[in-house]
């Protein structure tokens, strides 16, 4: 199924098949070193891991390129703020009025646009192997309440979903000679007003027949909730766990005590 429509793509890959837990918990993990890590290089070869580790699992390129278009123009913008606004140290590249071009600002701002794109494929790691029900009982058996799993389950069901909508509805009225890309800020946003009004009445009913669905299978009437298929922890991903949290700890230790990745060129201070 396209990922307009479904974020999981169905498969039988150890990725898959890994416990969702453990999936959850390399997600955690990967997000803080990420968030920790300052380097360019290991910045971008985390990313390159996330894209090899979703080939390896079978994930199809279209869904990796429709992340890809997603991401690249707010990592691109975010690249060319740093340069602007922040001015680093090391040798001037270029030099423009207030615009001072550096070595050091240059390779942060890459380092922290690609930061973004890793943080996103280490999430979408955990979305495109993990259906939602699967999702839900891992959330449920960590401790979180049901109803909040399913919410989350069904807003990540549901905003491709929509997104959809919005494309097709935006197709739909450009075939009806509606412009959208002449004329000034303004114009354009209110070019967007028949588009905003389908949207918002497509929201609506998709919101009523949803509530009509969970209502006919008697949510929340019982208490206790049991489950079809139970989650159970295998050895393989006994194993996966106990290398994701060795490895967590390790590379910890390696950016406190060694400064390992706090220079955006250096890998060492």
């Amino acid at each position: 199924m396209s990922p307009l429509y479904d974020l999981y793509q169905p498969g039988g890959s150890w990725l898959h098949r890994l416990d969702p837990r453990s999936k959850l918990l390399f997600v955690a993990c990967g997000c803080a070193l990420l968030l920790l890590c300052r380097n360019l290089w290991i910045i971008a070869g985390a990313l390159l891991a996330t894209q090899l580790l979703l080939l390896n699992a079978g994930i199809g390129r279209e869904r990796i390129r429709w992340v890809w278009k997603m991401l690249l123009p707010t990592m691109l913008m975010i690249s060319v703020l740093w340069v602007v606004f922040y001015h680093g140290e090391g040798p001037v590249l270029f030099s423009w009025w207030v615009l001072e071009v550096t070595t050091y600002n240059l390779a942060e701002g890459l380092a922290i646009a690609l930061r973004i794109g890793a943080l996103a494929f280490v999430i979408f790691i955990w979305l495109f192997s993990t259906d939602q029900a699967t999702l839900v009982r891992s959330l449920v058996s960590l401790g979180l309440p049901f109803e909040w799993c399913l919410t989350l389950a069904m807003a990540l069901r549901y905003l491709p979903t929509m997104a959809s909508a919005f494309g097709m509805i935006s197709d739909a009225q450009q075939a009806r000679a509606l412009e959208l890309n002449k004329g000034g800020p303004i114009k354009r946003a209110r070019a967007y007003l028949p588009i905003t009004v389908a949207m918002l009445i497509t929201a609506l009913r998709t919101a009523q027949n949803l509530s009509y669905a969970l209502e006919s299978r008697a949510l929340g009437a019982s208490p206790h909730r049991t489950f079809l298929r139970q989650l159970h922890f295998r050895r393989t991903d006994l194993i996966w766990t106990a290398g994701i949290i060795l490895a967590t700890a390790l590379l910890l230790w390696a950016r406190v005590a060694l400064g390992f990745g706090a220079h955006p060129l250096r890998l060492w201070l």
